[in-house]
């Protein structure tokens, strides 16, 4: 049953970083799968937030702070050696290879982990930012398979895995009485 999930993520995979592409979609994807890119779009949300909601506001981003901090060491060390998955651009015959392919494992994808753990948390904290936080999410994940650095089960699992962090932070902050949406 691994070896046919597998096989069907690596044709997924083939279909998704080669097929379904275009030169006006490689640079926008390049452009969102870079941290040093996309950091200062997360910086202008996280000073609107901190502007807009005061004390609540500047208490829920310390709390998704520390939840990105621990989502991103968890999928580094723990969770990746643990499954020990090779890239695909380490694996595949065909790859469209658009970024260096960088070290580590494969499954699951930090970026997704983190970007899901965000978007769950900014669309239950402040559900007027739902929609284009979520967009966004999935954008800068599923550029990681665009430039075939991930397959597509390494994205789906780490925004699954990311957006249970996030929930478990928010409904602690809810739990707490720490809520932003009313105010």
């Amino acid at each position: 049953m691994q070896n046919v999930i597998m096989h069907i993520d690596s044709a997924l995979f083939q279909v998704l970083n080669g097929i379904l592409t275009s030169p006006p979609t490689d640079h926008l994807f390049i452009f969102l799968t870079s941290i040093r890119h996309t950091w200062p779009i997360y910086a202008i949300l996280a000073l609107f937030i901190g502007f807009t909601y005061k004390k609540q506001g500047i208490i829920a981003l310390m709390a998704l702070a520390l939840t990105l901090g621990i989502t991103d060491q968890f999928s580094t060390h723990v969770l990746k050696p643990i499954v020990n998955r090779e890239r695909p651009c380490r694996q595949e015959a065909t790859i469209r290879l658009l970024i260096p392919c960088g070290p580590g494992q494969s499954f699951p994808s930090t970026h997704a982990i983190n970007n899901g753990c965000l978007a769950m948390f900014i669309g239950i904290m402040f559900p007027h930012m739902r929609l284009w936080i979520l967009v966004f999410a999935l954008l800068v994940s599923y550029s990681r398979i665009y430039v075939g650095v991930h397959y597509p089960l390494d994205v789906l699992g780490g925004l699954l895995i990311g957006a249970g962090f996030g929930l478990f932070t928010a409904m602690m902050l809810r739990r707490f009485s720490i809520s932003t949406a009313n105010s």
